[in-house]
């Protein structure tokens, strides 16, 4: 019997309450995967240094600058009310219009190789763990999207080093973006607008999801990645057309801001498929032998005849992302889906405009 046949079984079942503990403090992988190959270069032009990586997954750092962050946005907003909204004046010069251009157009750009890149490398990654085996089943690809360290699968084939820190890299370039990404929110305000609660609020937010995400290399956050990125692109590409007032429909703004809207929904969703999907793995006996998977040269364990069920989250580091992506995401699908009724019905629909927001 093949391993399809024997080890297909997917189930919903109900998590267990101990993932919803605050998890430990985790030890993670600095992604320095080696560089090969022109494209692989290509994705990764950069080395990362371990000890900015490991600031950047700080969470000091990460708190104090997102309350850096919102407090400084909550001033400039009181600074530009007593001003009357009026806008500052370095947005008169050309430098200024010339920046935006470039920032809109080079994030329209980055988020494509992104997503481009996480994309690769995912089917690399797909690749390499399916290549031994003959048939491939349900229960391969729940285990693919459950374990995103290659160590703890049961019924894939370990691939070769190097593939889990690829997407790990991309990622984390994904991840530190948004740190850079508050800008749009300091062009609002140069703009002499208010930065509304949604604008702040997502800005504040996707820093933290994308840092539990990377912290406890939660398997939910590729795919996250890489719908976000998705969208970006269309929404930066969008930005880029308004600097330079290149006229774009109503229609097209519209079904941006629904994007924005699904995107959320879409994403929700798909996280919480993590939370009640569990699959079924042989239990292995102690010790490598012959007609097992390999990898690497290296033959792994063997069925023993049994089998167990294995959680598609099964534990607080897996759990814990989850918890926080859902605290955001709900309130923001509530603050989008109130921007889009206050700006595209009714009287709204004269002045249609889409939120400069992710």
């Amino acid at each position: 019997m093949g391993i399809s046949e024997a080890f297909e079984s997917v189930e919903f079942t109900l998590p267990s309450l101990d993932i919803f503990n605050i998890p430990p403090r985790p030890l993670i992988r600095t992604p320095l995967a080696p560089v090969n190959t022109p494209l692989e270069r290509f994705f990764r032009p950069l080395s990362i240094n371990p000890r900015f990586f490991d600031l950047s997954l700080n969470p000091e750092f990460v708190f104090t600058f997102v309350a850096v962050y919102v407090t400084v946005v909550l001033l400039l907003n009181q600074f530009n009310a007593g001003r009357q909204y009026r806008p500052w004046a370095l947005t008169r010069i050309s430098i200024f219009k010339g920046f935006m251009v470039a920032h809109n157009s080079l994030l329209a750009l980055f988020s494509a190789w992104v997503f481009y890149g996480i994309v690769y490398y995912q089917y690399d990654h797909w690749k390499s763990t399916t290549s031994e085996l003959e048939d491939k089943s349900s229960a391969h690809v729940v285990e693919f999207l459950c374990q995103l360290n290659s160590k703890d699968y049961r019924i894939l084939a370990k691939p070769p080093t190097g593939s889990e820190e690829r997407v790990i890299y991309m990622y984390w370039i994904f991840y530190i973006s948004k740190f850079y990404e508050v800008v749009d929110t300091l062009i609002i305000l140069a703009r002499g607008k208010k930065s509304s609660t949604l604008q702040t609020f997502h800005h504040a937010g996707v820093i933290i999801i994308g840092w539990t995400g990377l912290r406890y290399e939660s398997p939910m956050a590729p795919p996250g990645a890489m719908l976000n990125a998705m969208v970006h692109t269309l929404m930066y590409f969008y930005f880029t057309l308004q600097t330079l007032r290149i006229p774009v429909l109503k229609v097209f703004k519209r079904a941006l801001t629904i994007i924005q809207i699904a995107q959320f929904i879409v994403g929700l969703g798909f996280a919480h498929f993590y939370l009640f999907v569990s699959y079924k793995a042989p239990l292995s006996t102690g010790a490598p032998q012959a007609g097992s998977f390999k990898a690497n040269g290296q033959a792994s364990n063997v069925s023993t005849g049994v089998t167990t069920t294995i959680p598609c989250l099964g534990n607080q580091g897996e759990g814990f992302p989850l918890v926080v992506a859902s605290s955001y995401l709900l309130p923001l699908i509530y603050l989008f889906v109130e921007f889009y009724t206050n700006s595209y019905t009714g009287k709204a629909m004269k002045t249609t405009k889409v939120a400069k927001v992710k």
